[in-house]
């Protein structure tokens, strides 16, 4: 019974010997990862407005860095289709009411436009 005790005993000191290097191990890691001095920030918020007759208001915006630009689609019938000309991220499907966002992170240019409705173009300028 006494050789189970010593057996369980250093069985268990061994388990936590190990977790105890690989904490180490992790700490050590920390310091030699590559560290982005010029993190983005989520910033301001825009509303993009998808109207229901055909138009996204405003049609064009300047925007800093870490800005975040809310569509949503005020038509009450049907789906707008909101695309990145850039392909900053997939077509997404909107129904009334919906709202997606999206963070810019790189300075630039960038259009979107909705499939169907050539006149509903945005122009985003990120300085």
């Amino acid at each position: 019974m006494q050789k189970k005790w010593i057996l369980l005993s250093i069985l268990l000191i061994a388990g936590i010997m190990v977790c105890g290097c690989a904490e180490e191990t992790a700490d050590a890691d920390i310091g030699t990862e590559e560290v982005d001095n010029d993190p983005v920030v989520r910033g301001e918020e825009y509303a993009i407005r998808m109207e229901w007759f055909g138009a996204m208001k405003p049609s064009e915006i300047e925007i800093n860095r870490g800005d975040v630009l809310i569509w949503r689609n005020y038509k009450e019938t049907g789906f707008y289709y909101l695309n990145s000309d850039d392909g900053l991220f997939e077509e997404q499907e909107m129904k009334y009411g919906n709202m997606f966002d999206h963070m810019f992170e790189e300075s630039g240019t960038y259009t979107f436009s909705v499939k169907d409705y050539p006149e509903m173009v945005l122009t985003v300028t990120v300085r």
